[in-house]
């Protein structure tokens, strides 16, 4: 398989990363699947988690994802453009 690679300057990595978490809407903290609004909030049942995807995975995921689609959104504008024009049928006022 082949691999897609970036290189980006040390001093420009948490820039890079900064942007792209805010262009894509990172969140620290995320929704605990296994929250129980029955139970009081406490250490063990609490309403929200340290996302477990960190900014560096996420910012990678996000990169695959638009690579994808962009790739998926190219092909399909190809069959649009690609889909021929169906002629209009002969329809006449018989009077």
């Amino acid at each position: 398989m082949a691999q897609f690679c970036v290189e980006i300057a040390d001093s420009d990595v948490e820039r890079v990363i900064t942007a792209m978490c805010a262009n894509y809407g990172y969140q620290a903290n995320v929704p605990n699947p296994e929250y129980n609004p029955e139970l009081p909030l406490d250490p063990e049942n609490p309403e929200f988690i340290t996302n477990p995807e960190n900014s560096y995975q996420f910012t990678n995921r996000m990169g695959r994802e638009y690579l994808m689609n962009n790739t998926v959104a190219y092909e399909l504008r190809l069959e649009k453009d690609n889909v021929p024009t169906p002629t209009t049928p002969d329809i006449t006022d018989p009077q």
